[in-house]
């Protein structure tokens, strides 16, 4: 009974400080008042609608001034004024979005208003929170303002009114989540200029990450058709604002439910946000102990989900998916290997960050793993590897793909589930050795050299290979290459020798990771 009142009272604690966050800020209203202070905020404005109404008067010239033909001719040509005016909307909403909160932070240490704020009651989520909210009301208002333009689509016939609104939430849930990685941005830069120049490159960055996933979308939807209602394969494409285009009349499908794409967007960004702050405000430095801790806890959470959602409907019944090697895991590793192994590398380096001192405390601590201690890293990877692969073989059962899956398909994922999980291992080591190499006295520069070591092991077979052997199929360098068994297993899934391959690899990745991180372990002092 403790037990529960223990976690019922922390749950009352989390939602009360959600309420206060958002509903009690103080420093919402500041920003509300200090953005509608200066004229340059209605300059902005009215250059916005100026030029949303100078495209939308070209596009109806373009595509309804001179209609002649079928039916379906009028109907494809209101659908281009639509998409080109709803375009152009999500077009500036992505170039503006990250300005308004880009220099949010860098500008009250630059002003020395920091310090000010230091010895408030605000904690700083309570402050990112509140800075984050008041850029996104803007973004609401510049969309308020042009919801009128956009309703000429609805009153030509080119997209119902409710689709309009769909489109409108994708739009506004993807403007917040830029907003939110131009305030990360803010927080780890020393000045405003490369907080701008940051944030620009980081949105850009994630807008055409997720312009690959609306891509592969496309694909699917074109094998399914054009019309409304096409069922949407890829839900992490939805944090993408350019997704309402697609996606205002479709549905993920998950089987045993449908979720529509507007309301899982905008939970996907809101997580993505949370996520995104929570880690943010371990920088800013007004006393949110908990932060790391709590940004692990969100990763355990979500890295998962977000496999369970990228697996799910990609095997749905029904989806256009003659095979689970051809078109399955590509879209799998690129959207949920790739995420985890950067956060390896992100994760694994120790050092000195600042004026914090971090010490080689040793390998494998499972009390650590929820904090910044190196010995913490190893067993949170490995929880979290065993999540994700979890989810993974979640939703294989969740969809009944399970039974349509034969042995030699089975043991094809079991060999690149072992594979990705010696990757990790891998980088693991390789973190570990790069803050040996500095001594520890520079986190950024570990992290630094761990990613470098990473676009090495990527690129310098493949560079080589290119270099030396040009159009041949096989060389040397080709066969070190740590990605090799992974290709040629894609290509073959039910081969024995392409999974033993596989194995293999995975193998010596482990065992070399192991090796660099254990060679790294702390020295007994001689008093022990």
């Amino acid at each position: 009974m403790a037990t529960l009142r223990n976690a019922w009272s922390d749950w009352r604690k989390y939602l009360v400080g959600v309420f206060t966050q958002v509903f009690a800020n103080p420093v919402i209203g500041r920003e509300l008042r200090v953005r509608v202070r200066f004229g340059r905020a209605y300059l902005l404005q009215a250059a916005y609608l100026l030029f949303m109404i100078f495209i939308t008067a070209l596009a109806y010239e373009w595509a309804i001034g001179d209609l002649r033909g079928n039916p379906y001719t009028v109907q494809q040509a209101l659908l281009g004024f639509y998409w080109t005016v709803m375009g152009t909307l999500v077009s500036l909403i992505a170039l503006i979005a990250p300005a308004l909160t880009a220099n949010a932070i860098t500008l009250e240490r630059e002003r020395k208003t920091m310090d000010l704020l230091l010895a408030t009651p605000l904690t700083a989520r309570h402050l990112l929170t509140g800075k984050l909210i008041g850029s996104f009301a803007f973004i609401a208002l510049l969309l308020a303002l042009t919801l009128p333009i956009s309703a000429v689509s609805v009153l030509l016939g080119g997209v119902s009114f409710g689709d309009l609104l769909r489109a409108y939430v994708i739009i506004a849930s993807g403007g917040l989540a830029l907003c939110a990685i131009a305030l990360f941005s803010s927080v780890y830069a020393r000045n405003s200029t490369m907080a701008v120049l940051w944030s620009y490159v980081r949105v850009g960055l994630f807008l055409l990450a997720t312009s690959v996933l609306l891509a592969i979308q496309g694909y699917y939807s074109g094998m399914a058709g054009s019309g409304g209602g096409v069922a949407w394969r890829v839900p992490a494409a939805l944090l993408n604002p350019f997704a309402a285009l697609l996606a205002a009349d479709t549905q993920v499908d998950l089987v045993r439910f449908q979720v529509p794409s507007w309301i899982m967007a905008a939970a996907l960004c809101l997580l993505f946000t949370r996520l995104l702050l929570t880690s943010a405000a371990r920088k800013v430095g007004l006393y949110d102990k908990d932060s790391l801790s709590s940004a692990r806890r969100q990763l355990l959470l979500l890295a998962p989900l977000h496999v369970f959602l990228t697996l799910a409907p990609l095997l749905t019944a029904g989806g256009g998916i003659t095979t689970y090697s051809g078109e399955v895991l590509p879209i799998l590793l690129a959207t949920c290997a790739t995420p985890i192994l950067l956060l390896t590398g992100w994760i694994a380096p120790f050092g000195d960050d600042e004026n914090r001192n971090c010490p080689n405390d040793g390998i494998f601590r499972v009390s650590k793993m929820l904090t910044d201690a190196p010995s913490g890293a190893l067993p949170y990877l490995g929880l979290l590897w065993l999540l994700t692969v979890g989810a993974a073989y979640g939703a294989f059962f969740w969809t009944g793909a399970a039974t349509l899956t034969s042995d030699e398909m089975w043991g094809f994922v079991n060999a690149v589930s072992l594979y990705f999980g010696g990757l990790c291992l891998l980088l693991w080591g390789v973190g570990r050795a790069s803050s040996a190499v500095l001594k520890g006295t520079s986190l950024v520069g570990a992290r630094a050299l761990t990613l470098a070591v990473l676009a090495g092991i990527v690129t310098v077979p493949v560079f080589l290979h290119l270099l030396v052997f040009e159009s041949a199929m096989e060389s040397p360098m080709l066969s070190m290459w740590v990605f090799k068994p992974l290709f040629d297993a894609l290509s073959m899934p039910t081969d024995e020798v392409a999974q033993l391959n596989l194995l293999y690899t995975a193998f010596v990745t482990s065992v070399l990771g192991l090796v660099a991180g254990f060679l790294t372990r702390p020295k007994a002092s001689s008093g022990d």
